[in-house]
């Protein structure tokens, strides 16, 4: 059985965990623990059996802001991220849903283009990766 809920402080090491698996620059357990204490930061996890793949987002009022999602690299195409994005839509009183990606993560561009984001502008040189800047795409989810 899948489940979508809150993380408890016992999961932030293994998202942690997931993260470094994932990402080339992962954020510190600092970082989780901020995350965790902010009221209008939600961080879920996707577990099957175990914990497989997280979800950080702002909410407030009637928008959400994904600030990432995290999916095992062994657990990824297998629809976590479908059932992760389809749980946030059914939130209630959500209108949009806000996201910004790296143009060259294009694993994850189609990823949420299939999830029905729609592009609606990029900010120039806004990640520094290898002392290279590259540019973000901006995503919207309109209801």
């Amino acid at each position: 059985m899948i489940y979508i809920k809150p993380v408890k402080k016992d999961d932030l090491l293994k998202l942690i965990e997931i993260e470094k698996d994932v990402f080339d620059y992962s954020a510190s357990i600092e970082d989780f623990i901020n995350y965790f204490n902010e009221d209008t930061i939600k961080i879920w996890k996707i577990s099957d059996q175990i914990i497989v793949g997280f979800v950080i987002f702002y909410h407030v009022r009637d928008e959400i802001e994904i600030i990432k999602i995290g999916i095992m690299k062994s657990c990824q195409r297998k629809n976590y991220g479908s059932l992760i994005i389809n749980k946030i839509k059914k939130l209630n009183d959500i209108r949009k849903i806000f996201l910004e990606v790296s143009s060259e993560n294009t694993q994850a561009i189609s990823f949420y283009l299939k999830n029905d984001f729609k592009k609606i502008g990029i900010r120039k040189a806004y990640y520094k990766v290898n002392k290279k800047r590259i540019a973000a795409l901006r995503l919207l989810f309109e209801f």
